[in-house]
């Protein structure tokens, strides 16, 4: 696949391939969202998603291995590719809740959640551009909009359970509902995670 790629190239070709994926997944998971009526078949694409993100974890685990310069700490690469499938994992996860958890209905709050997460893929998918560019204020300007997306469903978060306890009455429903926009909230946590390792990388390469 990276056949007369430098070394240097593999690695941030790599990050830069992951990240598309993340933004390929949160697309579909907004399309799910919209109405659950195909479910299944969305868990299915978005596990096979998460599939081909371990192997792009996989990759670089191997180039680092195989690697004696790397172009930035191996620790950082490292922590960028894991971070990486961290984001990938918590959406296919909620994804399978919709399935398991027999989730028929959208809600409004579902919606928020979904448009957030591709917003969030969005600009993950453009920082690491900018990494393989070097361009390490464009990387900061999106670690700063990731960071806003994630405060904003952190109080989304806060609205749909409070929500939850003032008008849901089956208490099956109130649980699984609840679980499932605190792990939303925890995809977003998972992103600005791996803002906090990119603006980590700026402050020591810049």
């Amino acid at each position: 696949m990276f056949f007369n790629r430098s070394k240097d190239s593999v690695f941030y070709q790599t990050l830069v391939e992951a990240a598309g994926n993340i933004v390929e997944a949160m697309q579909l998971f907004r399309q799910n969202v919209e109405t659950l009526e195909h479910k299944e078949s969305y868990a299915e694409k978005l596990k096979d998603l998460e599939n081909k993100g371990d192997e792009y974890t996989h990759i670089v685990i191997r180039e680092l291995n195989q690697t004696f310069v790397t172009p930035m700490d191996r620790e950082d690469l490292l922590q960028l590719a894991v971070k990486l499938d961290d984001v990938l994992d918590g959406v296919e996860a909620c994804a399978s809740r919709f399935v398991y958890c027999h989730v028929n209905k959208t809600t409004p709050h579902l919606m928020q959640f979904a448009e957030m997460l591709e917003k969030c893929a969005e600009y993950l998918q453009e920082a690491f551009i900018s990494l393989e560019k070097r361009d390490f204020n464009s990387i900061q300007k999106y670690v700063v909009e990731i960071n806003l997306l994630e405060n904003q469903a952190d109080r989304l978060m806060r609205e749909s359970v409070g929500g939850l306890f003032e008008e849901q009455k089956d208490p099956i429903e109130l649980i699984k509902m609840k679980e499932l926009y605190e792990t939303l909230e925890g995809v977003t946590d998972s992103a600005e995670d791996l803002a906090n390792v990119l603006e980590s990388v700026v402050m020591k390469y810049a």
